[in-house]
């Protein structure tokens, strides 16, 4: 890894964001008031040119989150890198050739094959009642509006088995790259990324529903399996970069990281405090750039490490451990706490014996946080389109809210296991707590498409507060802001622009806030 001094004479700007994110992406930063920063620019494309100018180095990924370039070269070219003005630091990051000279394509997806295969009778039925996900699809939430990427170390068979027909059918899988050998293909190496996305995205009527089956999907492999060398942290760095820029809500990863084939590359326990490792600090950029971040907890439980690896110790992330169908936790599965002695994991879920698709395209079971930690991710995406008002961090709350050991955390099982029931019970109180703050929103069905928020003189005047209405798929359809607002006063909203339905109105005043549902005859 190359990094370099600044970005100061980049041919890009923060006031043009399109040229280098997507619209869904700045629509994600608009939406929780994100700032487009210097972070987010590309690399100096003058630097990548000198360096790539340099015989025998060939440049590959970029990074723009921490400035700087993966390249191929000889140790003797090092110094040669190192007396370069704009150059701050080179790291050996693995030896050896990997990449094949293919450019990094957003729209990228190799061919798909399907094929009829044969259907198992074995029900995941346990995995999801766990997290009461029967409830969650009753009630319509799927996943549909969400993008949720997964990173893993390979997937194949996903493109032929009959359980992710559906998934390509209606187009979900948005994208896919290999930064392990930088290609489109992502269905070769291992079916670890199979089994994982089948817990989210498989779909068989009356066998098998993944937790969030309408959510599209960006699949991305970044851990090389026969090694273990720290440049699969910086891949997992290029995947959520990538990822970012496409649009994705949720990233999953069902990897960790502590100890490498270089041992001058190991972490100690004193690394896992959410500001060493590569891969934490990436994952927490993530996080800053409004995206859920899940990740397992590890299996170190019963190993001498025993404690979580990189990255479930970063700070605003879901790490997620594993227990059995008796919701008891699993030897096997990571604990906290972190270094610096935050709770880990956050939550669990079902991690033995957790039903999944193989890469022979059947029903098979496996166990592991691998396979607890993409549980988490499918009901955060259905959460997240029940409620999409809510930011990555106030929805890591409300997951948290909705566990089973909230009052009482520990480092086995975290804030314990989600429930869905449970989660809409906190959004209830929370609309509740609108009254209590001293708000009054009616008529609720609407009359004549006039809403009003009413400020009861119990409440202090209030100099501004930020109304948003949402669609049930998140997006923004109405945003008032009223300044000067006094005790008792009354605000009248005209929602004739919006057709009949559900929404989820949010309200913000200062440091209260609060969500309603709406409905519009």
């Amino acid at each position: 890894m190359v990094f370099f001094d600044g970005k100061d004479i980049s041919n890009y700007s923060v006031d043009n964001p399109e040229a280098f994110l997507s619209e869904r992406a700045i629509t994600r930063r608009n939406k929780y008031n994100i700032p487009v920063t210097s972070q987010d620019l590309p690399v100096v494309s003058l630097y990548v040119d000198l360096i790539g100018s340099i015989q025998d180095v060939s440049v590959f990924h970029k990074t723009r989150w921490l400035n700087g370039v993966l390249i191929e070269a000889d140790e003797s070219q090092v110094p040669v890198i190192e007396d370069l003005a704009f150059v701050t630091d080179v790291r050996f990051v693995a030896p050896g050739q990997r990449f094949k000279p293919v450019a990094l394509d957003v729209s990228g997806s190799s061919t798909i094959t399907q094929s009829s295969g044969r259907i198992s009778e074995i029900s995941n039925a346990i995995q999801n009642n766990m997290l009461g996900i029967d409830e969650m699809h009753a009630a319509g939430f799927t996943g549909e509006g969400k993008m949720i990427a997964v990173f893993d170390a390979g997937f194949i068979g996903t493109n032929f088995s009959s359980y992710f027909t559906r998934l390509f059918e209606n187009n979900l899988v948005v994208a896919t790259w290999d930064f392990v050998e930088n290609t489109a293909d992502i269905y070769k190496y291992d079916d670890h990324g199979t089994s994982v996305l089948s817990t989210i995205s498989a779909y068989y009527e009356d066998v098998f529903t993944g937790i969030a089956p309408d959510s599209e999907v960006v699949l991305c492999v970044t851990e090389d399996v026969p090694t273990e060398y720290v440049i699969e942290e910086y891949n997992w760095l290029f995947a959520a970069e990538y990822a970012d820029s496409i649009g994705v809500d949720i990233i999953n990863t069902s990897l960790g990281y502590n100890i490498f084939d270089d041992p001058s590359m190991d972490y100690d326990y004193e690394d896992m405090n959410g500001n060493t490792a590569i891969i934490t600090r990436a994952t927490d950029i993530a996080a800053s750039k409004g995206i859920l971040c899940v990740v397992s907890v590890g299996n170190e439980g019963n190993k001498d490490w025993k404690k979580m690896v990189a990255p479930a110790d970063a700070d605003s992330v879901i790490a997620v451990g594993a227990v059995n169908e008796n919701e008891e936790y699993l030897t096997f599965s990571s604990t906290g706490p972190t270094a610096d002695l935050r709770i880990k994991p956050d939550m669990s879920a079902l991690g033995q014996g957790t039903v999944v698709i193989g890469w022979d395209g059947l029903i098979t079971s496996g166990s592991g946080t691998s396979y607890a930690s993409p549980l988490i991710a499918g009901l955060a995406a259905g959460v997240w389109q029940a409620y999409p008002q809510l930011s990555n961090i106030e929805l890591i709350e409300l997951i948290k809210k909705g566990s089973s050991q909230y009052d009482s955390p520990d480092t086995l099982l975290g804030y314990g296991i989600p429930d869905f029931k449970a989660i809409q019970s906190e959004i209830t109180s929370l609309e509740e707590d609108l009254s209590d703050r001293g708000f009054k929103i009616y008529p609720n069905p609407l009359k004549d498409h006039i809403l009003f928020v009413e400020i009861s003189e119990s409440r202090k005047s209030r100099d501004n507060i930020e109304i948003e209405i949402f669609d049930l798929n998140g997006s923004s359809v109405f945003y008032h802001r009223a300044k000067r607002i006094k005790t008792g006063s009354r605000i009248e909203l005209d929602l004739a622009h919006l057709a009949s339905g559900v929404y989820i109105l949010h309200l913000n005043a200062g440091n209260d806030y609060g969500t309603a549902k709406i409905l519009v005859p």
